[in-house]
């Protein structure tokens, strides 16, 4: 084995220290997927950060400070190792397979929704009026809120992480005062809305019951932690996406390429730009060694990228939702978001695609999106699938259509001014029928 390579030495390519000695900044691919594998390594814990906070507050506002210390502790993102696999194992019921696949027929109807109310528009802003307005909803939807209430929420919890910079600023008393009172709306708005939450949400199963033995101050934390985890990151990947899927011809219609875009907007775009742990014991990898106390900051876009030595190295993954033990739990919800909304787009507005070629983007140290993408598509013919449902007296849009039916079908399509198609290229469902219509109105 060679020896191990000092801190004067220049450290591995791929691996760059960061600024006042802090740490490491890691783009290569293999070294990256080692250490967020390493359980050596650990997130960035918020307690240090508080102690040193604590010894500038005056005496009245340290309470303050330990409660808010206590709580962010509790985070599973902010969580030590062995007391974030015990929280991961009581929220992962939420994430498995079967649990977002009985998730999806709601994402569905939430996206449809959205883009059936945008319709007649013949365009929108998609961040704002799409990625956004969806991934609240969706949002909502899990933790058991109204999507006015999650929005209130997620602007709560804002001030509430702002206590972590509150050093940096010219009153950090005043931050922290100002951090508590949103962690006590935060805290009453949780327990109002658990008592109305719906079978099946989040907070629907802690009033049941089914979470197991968390304490109420755990819950609320991480209740929180999903509210924050689940809007600008899915927007973000909503939005990279479209910007690539919404300006490659004929990709919407595709199912398989909009998986393939989906990932390459996550492998290249990722909504969050780094990664950062902390080394917890020392690590020594390709014979350097990185020390406890370090900081790594994973530049996820470069670590994503692969090579002929990269291929090797966990694969095709990526690293957009991170890797190891504090991968996010979101992931596989988040894809299925995106597979929802971008199949209803081509549903609903087949022909729609960003207008124009400059995206503007957002210009932020985490996160990576368009700040604005504006979108266009024909309008659709108004009132053809109510049309179509009356007609044939079905309401359900993915029901296959008789013979028959889709002679009426092509009559009412012709009423509404849209040619018919072939009988032998005939739709076989009402939704199909829309969605040719759209394709081919005018």
């Amino acid at each position: 084995m060679s020896p191990t390579r000092s801190l004067e030495q220049a450290p591995p390519p791929g691996v760059a220290a960061l600024p006042g000695g802090l740490g490491w900044t890691v783009t290569d691919r293999s070294i990256a997927v080692r250490l967020l594998g390493d359980d050596r390594l650990g997130v960035v814990e918020s307690g240090p950060v508080m102690a040193a906070l604590s010894g500038r507050l005056p005496a009245g506002v340290r309470p303050l400070a330990a409660e808010l210390t206590g709580f962010a502790e509790r985070i599973m993102l902010q969580a030590a190792p062995q007391r974030h696999a015990e929280l991961r194992k009581a929220f992962g019921r939420f994430f498995t397979a079967d649990a977002v696949a009985a998730q999806v027929p709601a994402m569905r109807g939430l996206a449809e929704r959205i883009i059936t109310r945008l319709a007649g528009n013949g365009g929108c802003e998609f961040m704002t009026e799409v990625a956004f307005r969806y991934a609240i909803d969706v949002g909502a939807h899990l933790v058991g809120v109204a999507p006015a209430e999650f929005s209130r929420l997620h602007k709560t919890s804002q001030r509430l992480a702002l206590v972590a910079y509150a050093s940096r600023l010219p009153d950090p008393a005043q931050a922290v005062r100002e951090g508590h009172e949103a962690l006590v709306s935060i805290r009453d708005a949780i327990q109002a809305a658990k008592a109305d939450a719906p079978a099946g949400s989040v907070l629907g199963a802690w009033r049941s019951g089914e979470i197991g033995d968390l304490s109420e101050v755990d819950f609320e934390a991480n209740a929180v932690m999903l509210v924050q985890a689940s809007l600008e990151t899915v927007a973000g990947m909503l939005g990279n996406t479209a910007a690539r899927l919404l300006t490659a011809p004929g990709a919407l219609a595709d199912p398989a390429r909009r998986d393939e875009l989906i990932d390459e907007a996550l492998r290249a775009e990722p909504p969050l730009k780094t990664l950062e742990r902390m080394v917890r014991e020392p690590v020594e990898l390709d014979g350097f060694r990185f020390e406890a106390g370090q900081v790594i900051s994973v530049r996820v876009a470069e670590a994503n990228r692969l090579g002929h030595a990269g291929d090797a190295v966990a694969g095709r993954a990526v690293l957009s939702f991170g890797w190891g033990a504090y991968r996010c739990l979101g992931a596989r919800l988040a894809r299925h978001q995106a597979q929802e909304l971008f199949a209803a787009l081509h549903r609903i507005v087949p022909g729609c695609a960003v207008t124009g070629t400059d995206v503007e983007r957002v210009r932020h140290l985490r996160f990576d999106m368009p700040r604005k993408l504006p979108v266009s598509w024909a309008v659709p013919p108004a009132g053809l699938e109510a049309a179509l449902t009356d007609a044939l007296a079905e309401h359900d849009l993915d029901r296959p259509l008789s013979s028959v039916e889709r002679v009426v079908a092509a009559t009412v399509l012709t009423e509404f001014g849209c040619p018919p198609p072939e009988p032998t290229d005939s739709p076989h469902t009402i939704r199909e029928w829309v969605t040719w219509a759209n394709l081919n109105h005018g």
